[in-house]
């Protein structure tokens, strides 16, 4: 290119620029890829700089003492960007940083290679520099890696952009084309406009495709067709044999390692595929649990020729057994075999979707979800699934999904112009095909509600993370009704401006009435002019209804509907509005039941087409008349209904148990049923995990115990008094923040504290965050930072750090190793009676002569509990300690039920002053 690059950086003492300062600055001018000139600096500070700065800068303080103020080094600045193209790593931060400090403005073209890195690599889990040159083996030389960061990030940052930019020179010529409309606006167009010159100026025979650019189809395994049994071994026996000392395992894999406890969890699972009976294995961390049950899974399905479905609570354990588990077992295993991975439809991309947006660019926003399509159409051409999981979280990503997603009621798979192509009809395929098939709970459900209609036919059902099938179970066979949903499902059919049902058809009339003269088109249309009227019928009185819920919600969260409140005026005035709604969607309803009576005896495909259509949107507002029936019925003693308040209002409604709907639904139905999970167990009894799924007593059930050494490996702290819950919230997160504080600087960071309420986690970050900077600790808190991921990688990448979090990081988060060394319980977990499913349930107990506590408090909070706690220790060479300061677990009776679940036998007791005495001593004992 004519301009020259110059490449920048600038290191600060935050990430506000409205009060953090810039304390290092690096450049370089590249002209024809080679560095013509360098410049480097330090920064003096106005304001004092703080241990935690140094550390993260690896900045001397000595280093600072000669160094000037920013504002002396301004025309320096101003002179090395002249009549040159800026590029940078999060760019417009630094940017607004330096034009704010030195009051100027720069016009000159900016890349920022944070943006260009999103589009030319969509599938990077994160875009920090140092994780980008990491990933994309961007090295340093010796001489460069003694360099001061700043002149680092310079010269990774210049070989990330050459990274993007040789990328993009592979390109076919139709990505630029199909690009073009996503660009405008965008400062980085000059980039990609560059990388298309440079293409036709040395690459003038490239060919410019005009049909989707997709990856070219692998399909594996899965293209031999039927898998052969041969070397399926016939007897258990080969089961144990594998995992056993000396085994097929260890013969194979250097890391590998018999345990007990392996085995004999192995072995239970495959007699109980074997015989056809269901099995309940709680199996300790470090258990090998995924083996466990995929051997015996892959042996069963192989030697009975009938597929095994593994069902995992969440994606990332999906994505674990298919990228990590599987491709070791397939070079193991003395058999072939297939394995697939299925989700929900919302999960794969459309490529009808994908290529009605390419062609109106200019209904997508410009900004995030702009670049957001680009690094889609990146990734199109190296996806075999479309799978959504494979893609960044890059902005504007979750925004434009639900426009591409597969998940569309009108779908008709058999009729798409993309049907050979279809990533979802591809999973389809290959789930029907496969021997062994992971999905998650949520498809799970989503079949079992569904009348089977979701996943291919099998009999055999592992379901891992077992601990999380109740509340599942809880989650998936009730409904919500909201107003943005509704409003979704009406727009699909009639909108004002946008692709609708009512405006395609009106345009099609024409055609259709030419290919199937037969059908009375004059009717049908006649008919369908009913759709507009009635689709804003629809949504004035949902609009209405809603209003009423927010008043009746007011300033609370959550707000539950009694049997009392059917003789409340209120309530009236509220029940006439929901039949209303019903009223006016039974009418949509009529309306497009009216239209699907013109077709009467017609079968073309063109008449079949609209009739699938139809028949989708009708299932959608059956859905929707459905959940107002059950939100309307106040007597049902087995059904709890209420209003909750998050993003956006919703009126739910759940079954209180689910035992016997488990039983018919899946206990029942298949042969076997394998359920595992490191917590199911409370003071070593199955009781209350069987009765709440509706298994028998007598159903088999075994403990297999953890490989690790817990009296060795950890200890249990229990601190008297450590949290007085009649103390105020502000009074309890001065405390807490005070004690972190002790126990952080003792072990260095490394630190995870779990609250049960994101009131006091935020209150406790706000007064502990400053202490922590002070002595070079970095504190990291939920709802502040960023969504679990990121904070998780964020707690890796420096563990000088505190990692605060609520509900969802009690369960789920592996962090083996130095990088997590206490974990601190700030109490018990149990539930909120308030919450209107838990009161509800509750309830339901009590009527049945039931103890509450006992049956649903208690267990609950012992598995969340234990869940908590199993944080910690991850593998055989963790050490650490974990710090309870709810002494409610020695103080009530109810306690020992807590410390007898555990895998500890010992704890130690007492106030603040001695646990943290406690912990120099085991701190220097780990040290010996």
């Amino acid at each position: 290119m004519c301009k020259d690059i110059v490449v920048f950086d600038v290191e600060t003492t935050g990430l506000e620029v409205e009060q953090d300062e810039v304390i290092e600055f690096a450049a370089l001018r590249i002209r024809n890829g080679q560095i013509q000139e360098s410049c480097h600096f330090l920064v003096q500070l106005e304001q004092e700089i703080t241990a935690k700065i140094l550390v993260l800068s690896d900045i001397q303080a000595e280093e600072l003492s000669q160094a000037f103020p920013l504002n002396e080094h301004r025309q320096e600045i101003i002179d090395f960007f002249k009549d040159s193209v800026l590029v940078g790593h999060h760019l417009s931060y630094s940017i607004s940083l330096l034009e704010k400090r030195l009051m100027v403005n720069f016009q000159q073209t900016q890349w920022d290679t944070l943006e260009l890195a999103r589009i030319y690599f969509p599938s990077m889990h994160h875009y920090q520099l140092s994780y980008l040159a990491e990933k994309l083996s961007l090295s340093l030389g010796e001489e460069e890696a003694k360099l001061h960061r700043s002149e680092k990030n310079v010269r990774l940052t210049w070989k990330l952009l050459e990274a993007c930019r040789t990328k993009g020179l592979g390109f076919d010529l139709s990505f630029f084309d199909q690009a073009k409309g996503l660009l405008e606006g965008w400062a980085g167009r000059s980039f990609i406009d560059e990388a298309y010159k440079e293409i036709t100026r040395h690459f003038p025979d490239r060919q410019i495709r005009t049909d989707l650019v997709l990856a070219p189809i692998f399909e594996g395994l899965f293209a031999r067709g039927q898998t052969p049994a041969t070397n399926v071994p016939c007897s258990i026996d080969w089961i144990v044999d594998s995992f056993s000392p000396g085994g097929m395992l260890e013969q194979n894999l250097l890391s590998y390692e018999s345990r007990p406890g392996q085995v004999r969890m192995a072995k239970l699972i495959a007699e109980g595929l074997n015989s056809s009976q269901h099995v309940v294995v709680e199996a300790g961390t470090g258990t090998g649990k995924s083996f466990a049950y995929l051997i015996p899974s892959l042996w069963s399905a192989i030697k009975t020729r009938q597929k095994v479905v593994v069902a995992t609570h969440t994606i990332p354990l999906q994505e674990q057994l298919q990228k990590k588990d599987i491709p070791i077992l397939e070079n193991v295993l003395p058999f072939s075999f297939r394995v697939s991975v299925l989700k929900g439809k919302a999960n794969y991309c459309c490529l009808k979707k994908w290529q009605g947006c390419l062609l109106n660019p200019r209904d997508i926003q410009r900004g995030d979800q702009r670049l957001a399509l680009l690094s889609i159409l990146v990734w199109l051409r190296e996806t075999q699934t479309g799978d959504l999981q494979e893609l960044s979280k890059v902005p504007g990503l979750m925004q434009i999904w639900p426009s591409l997603s597969a998940d569309n009621e009108t779908c008709i798979p058999g009729k798409c112009s993309k049907a050979g192509l279809c990533f979802l009809q591809r999973a389809r395929k290959k789930a029907e095909e496969a021997d062994l098939l992971i999905v998650n709970h949520s498809l799970l459900f989503s079949d079992l509600k569904t009348d089977y209609n979701v996943l291919p036919e099998y009999h055999q059902l592992v379901i891992d993370e077992a601990h999380q099938i109740y509340q599942t179970a809880l989650q998936h066979l009730g409904s919500d009704l909201s107003l943005d949903n509704i409003t979704r499902i009406i727009d699909n059919i009639y909108r004002l401006t946008g692709p609708d049902f009512y405006g395609t058809v009106k345009q099609r009339l024409g055609l259709l009435a030419n290919i199937v003269p037969s059908v009375p088109w004059e009717v049908f249309e006649k008919k369908l002019e009913n759709i507009p009227e009635t689709c804003h019928q629809v949504l004035e009185q949902a609009e209405e209804l809603f209003q009423l819920l927010s008043i009746i919600l007011g300033t609370e969260r959550t707000f539950r509907f009694i049997t009392s409140h059917a003789t409340q005026i209120w309530w009236q005035g509220l029940n006439v509005q929901m039949e209303n709604l019903f009223g006016r969607i039974k009418a949509l309803v009529t309306v497009l039941e009216s239209l699907i009576s013109t077709f009467s005896g017609e079968d073309a495909d063109e008449v079949e087409e609209l009739k699938y259509v139809l028949a989708g949107h009708q299932r959608e507002l059956q859905a929707l008349l459905d959940t107002l029936i059950l939100v309307s019925d106040l007597n049902n003693p087995k059904q709890v209904t209420w209003l909750e308040q998050n993003s956006r209002l919703y009126l739910k409604t759940s079954p209180i148990e689910v035992s016997e709907i488990l039983k018919e639904k899946i206990f029942s139905r298949l042969d076997s049923v394998i359920l595992t999970s490191a917590t199911l167990s409370i003071s070593n009894s199955f009781v209350h995990f069987l009765r709440d799924i509706g298994l028998p007593k007598a159903t088999i059930t075994a403990q297999v115990d953890s490989p690790f050494n817990y009296e060795q490996q950890m200890r249990l702290f229990v601190v008297k008094k450590g949290l007085n819950h009649l103390n105020s919230d502000e009074q309890k997160a001065k405390d807490l923040s005070e004690f972190i504080f002790e126990v952080a600087e003792r072990m260095k960071g490394r630190t995870l504290v779990l609250f049960t309420a994101h009131k006091l986690l935020r209150e406790t970050y706000t007064s502990l965050n400053p202490r922590l900077a002070r002595i070079g600790i970095e504190t990291l808190a939920q709802g502040i930072h960023g969504e679990r991921s990121t904070l998780l990688e964020a707690f890796r990448r420096n563990p000088r750090s505190v990692l605060l979090g609520a509900n969802s990081f009690w369960e789920g988060i592996d962090l083996p190793g130095d990088t997590l060394s206490c974990v601190i319980l700030v109490k018990l977990p149990f539930w909120p009676p308030s919450l209107p499913l838990i009161e509800a349930r509750s309830e339901f107990l009590k009527s049945q002569g039931r103890d509450p506590f006992q049956e649903l408090f208690l267990p609950e909070a012992v598995i969340r509990f234990k869940q908590g706690f199993g944080r910690l220790i991850r593998s055989k060479g963790d050490r650490g300690v974990v710090i309870l300061l709810d002494d409610r677990v020695i103080e009530k009776y109810y306690g020992r039920v807590f410390l007898s679940s555990l895998p500890i036998l010992t704890h130690v007791r007492g106030e603040n002053k001695l646990i943290l005495r406690k912990i120099e001593e085991w701190n220097t004992r780990e040290l010996v």
